[in-house]
């Protein structure tokens, strides 16, 4: 049986690597070159440097690319081997369709897995590393604006959290600001505000609201206020700190999570789309275990799967997969499915189908 994975594998792999290729011109198409012509033509920007700022953005869309050639790959060769008569030659011979399917099921499982090493490994530190030469070409034009979750000290039980929306560490404005101070380790009061100047040491909150959680338990609300809160550092020690969601680790996702878990509900508004997102990093990756396992019953069909008509379905499974994934992501923001039910779900309706297909196909 060794020879037969190896056979199906090694004609899954040239489709395989295809569909990346494919793929991957599709994504840089539709979206990083229209980003890097607009930074050349529009801002100015050196053409080198800027297309080494969206090579390192590549990883980002290989992991991307990665279900869809596994689905493209599975389809093709289980494709070619029915249409040559192989698989029923196969299946005369004793060998069941699962049996069959099992290499490309293991191939599947094999690229989930490395995509979730690469989305772990490799995309965030290539993102920061795009991000930083970025910010440096900008030079003289406004600095890069960055999502921002602090803990004051950072090693220690934390004195102050720290969360921004937008966070400009050159001029040190910050955008929707929200800072939590804490009193021997218990939550004592937080400040919200719009806007924010970060000067020295100290950031100033301007038409600020600051609520203070008395010891009976209820609260004090103060609205309109000019607040000043010592932060012990400069926003140029922070500024490599600050990331996006996406330029974030899952290690760092969980830290947010957990951190902000320990605030009162009344401050956790961010949570649900931590969540969400943390299991939407994770839940990607393993879509390309559920395509694997569609394609490969889908394929078993009398005509010749020709590369057009493969890439044609794959891109109408794919199309439908993510509208599924982003319609229950807006579902799962709403408060509707619990956050990592709405993520999931779309892997949960691949496995299921593709499950279905697998019986019916081995009947």
């Amino acid at each position: 049986m060794r020879k037969l994975d190896k056979y199906i594998l090694k004609e899954m792999i040239g489709p395989f690597v295809f569909g990346v290729g494919a793929f991957i011109i599709v994504l840089v198409s539709v979206d990083l070159l229209y980003d890097a012509l607009r930074l050349i033509v529009r801002d100015g920007y050196p053409a080198g440097l800027v297309a080494r700022a969206f090579v390192y953005r590549m990883p980002q869309t290989v992991t991307l690319t990665l279900p869809m050639a596994t689905m493209f790959g599975a389809l093709m060769a289980i494709g070619r081997l029915s249409s040559d008569g192989e698989v029923e030659a196969m299946r005369a011979g004793g060998v069941s369709f699962p049996r069959l399917a099992a290499p490309v099921l293991a191939g599947g499982l094999l690229v989930s897995a490395l995509a979730l090493v690469l989305n772990e490994a490799v995309v965030p530190p290539a993102n920061n590393a795009s991000n930083q030469l970025l910010a440096e070409l900008a030079e003289g034009a406004a600095a890069r604006q960055d999502y921002l979750f602090l803990s004051l000290p950072e090693k220690e039980a934390p004195r102050i959290l720290l969360k921004a929306e937008h966070f400009n560490a050159e001029s040190g404005q910050l955008g929707d600001v929200w800072i939590a101070r804490f009193h021997n380790g218990d939550f004592r009061d937080y400040f919200t505000a719009e806007e924010a100047t970060w000067r020295g040491t100290e950031i100033i909150m301007h038409n600020a609201v600051h609520v203070t959680y008395l010891a009976d338990g209820s609260r004090r609300t103060e609205q309109g206020m000019t607040a000043t809160t010592e932060v012990g550092r400069a926003p140029w020690q922070v500024k490599n700190i600050a990331k996006s969601l996406e330029d974030m680790t899952l290690l760092e996702l969980k830290q947010d999570i957990v951190r902000m878990r320990q605030l009162p509900a009344s401050a956790q508004e961010k949570l649900p789309e931590l969540i969400e997102y943390f299991h939407m990093r994770l839940a990607i990756p393993w879509s390309a275990l559920g395509f694997a396992l569609i394609a490969a019953p889908l394929a078993v069909r009398p005509k010749r799967t020709t590369t057009g008509v493969g890439l044609g379905i794959s891109l109408a499974i794919i199309l439908a997969y993510y509208v599924i994934f982003n319609a229950l992501r807006v579902v799962g923001e709403q408060g509707a499915l619990p956050p990592a039910l709405a993520a999931w779900l779309p892997n949960m309706i691949l496995y299921g189908v593709g499950l279905g297909l697998l019986i019916d196909a081995s009947r």
